[in-house]
């Protein structure tokens, strides 16, 4: 069944490629209306977007949104739009990426390679490169991609779960997958899931909202997240076309279960892992201009750093991603200065910085690690510490520079133990 599906796919967007149409026009899957190439893919794309594209381009848009205006695409990542058809997604999304990124389309459709290569060649880019195979297995390796983009092609596929283990699997660690696709609110009539049409038709096999986000939860994202971009109007003339085979009185029933959203998720990055992904090791002077350059992109002020250069420890992997710095005082520390690389947080380098500068501190005889933090109180707070009053902190402490010059009276005064 599965292939017949597949199957039935191939054919009706073949057809549709070949006579120039929509996804839903002439010759294309859901009819043999063009009023019903407009209920889906009518309105998403701005002409501004497209400048520089081939001008019949977007008449060949068979999707039912637009994924690289809803999803931020920076310069560059790397780009796999899944059922790229004639390659308008891939080659706004190599656009938006740069010179220095790429942009990948994946189609199992022959003649849609056809077009995409020849729409290639006319726009100039150079950075998109098209794939053929299906989106159930993937022809590129495991984590070498930034971002899947796809626009209504997963609805399609039979093996929804076997595309989104698929996806989770290019996806580098921190990877997002932003797709328009076609949604129900709701279970569609089991006689329209059958049908073969209606599913080459963009329909059929449409999860509810409830289904999807479990599929990408089981598949192994995180922070899924659906937005609604259109609700179809069943009762139209030219939706109608949309279900060739319900009667009036069930499009009336269905009336606002069929949309179309824009769906979000991101690949959980993995924990780094101290001696195996970076080292902890004691600052260098020529670090300096890094060190400042991280602090300030974490909202804290550099503070004699050059000068007590001696006092802070770097996480290197190949280069600085994180810092930390004490200053000891008889029997107590000061933890200052800690800050992650954005593409290394929360990915456990902030908790082994604190851990080892805690563990030097103890090793030279401190009894108590104290530290300020404005926004950072219940994070720290996992980490051991626990908030105290500013009048049981020591007062040489309360005297250094890093309290007295970058920690106002609504700093949260924080102590750990280390005895």
């Amino acid at each position: 069944m599965n292939e017949d599906i597949r199957e039935k796919v191939r054919e009706k967007y073949a057809q549709a490629i070949t006579a120039k149409s929509g996804c839903c026009g002439s010759s294309g899957c859901c009819g043999d209306s063009r009023d019903a190439t407009r209920a889906i893919s009518g309105g998403l794309y701005n002409p501004d977007e497209i400048e520089g594209l081939p001008e019949h381009l977007l008449a060949t848009s068979l999707g039912c949104g637009n994924p690289t205006a809803l999803g931020s695409l920076y310069a560059g990542e790397v780009v796999l739009d899944l059922g790229s058809g004639a390659g308008l997604d891939v080659l706004l999304s190599a656009k938006r990426v740069g010179p220095s990124g790429k942009a990948y389309g994946l189609d199992m459709t022959d003649e849609m390679l056809a077009e995409a290569e020849a729409n290639k060649a006319k726009s100039g880019l150079t950075n998109a490169e098209f794939l053929k195979g299906h989106i159930e297995k993937i022809p590129l390796p495991r984590s070498s991609v930034d971002v899947v983009i796809s626009n209504c092609v997963i609805n399609l596929s039979a093996d929804k779960d076997k595309v989104f283990r698929e996806i989770f699997r290019v996806l580098r660690p921190g990877g997002r997958i932003a797709v328009s696709d076609i949604i129900t609110t709701r279970p569609l009539p089991e006689k329209l899931r059958t049908n073969l049409l209606a599913w080459a038709g963009c329909v059929a096999g449409a999860l509810t909202d409830e289904e999807y986000t479990a599929k990408l939860a089981k598949a192994g994202f995180a922070e899924a997240e659906i937005i609604v971009t259109r609700v179809y109007d069943l009762t139209s003339p030219a939706a109608g076309k949309i279900l060739p085979d319900a009667t009036p009185a069930e499009l009336e029933e269905l009336n606002g279960s069929i949309v179309s959203a824009f769906i979000r998720a991101k690949k959980p990055c993995r924990r780094l892992l101290k001696d195996k992904d970076y080292v902890i090791r004691p600052a260098r002077p020529d670090e300096v201009p890094v060190i400042e350059e991280l602090l300030a992109s974490s909202g804290l002020a550099a503070v004699e750093i050059a000068a007590n250069l001696d006092r802070f420890l770097v996480a290197d992997r190949f280069g600085v991603i994180g810092v930390v710095g004490s200053e000891q005082n008889g029997d107590a520390v000061l933890i200052r200065s800690l800050a992650v690389a954005p593409d290394a947080r929360k990915r456990g380098v902030a908790a082994v910085l604190l851990d080892v500068a805690a563990t030097v501190a103890k090793g030279a005889g401190v009894g108590a690690a104290y530290l300020f933090t404005n926004t950072a109180a219940d994070y720290f707070a996992k980490c051991g510490f626990e908030t105290v009053d500013r009048s049981e902190v020591p007062a040489a402490i309360l005297a250094s520079p890093a309290v007295s010059t970058c920690c106002g009276s609504v700093a949260v005064a924080m102590k750990m133990p280390l005895k």
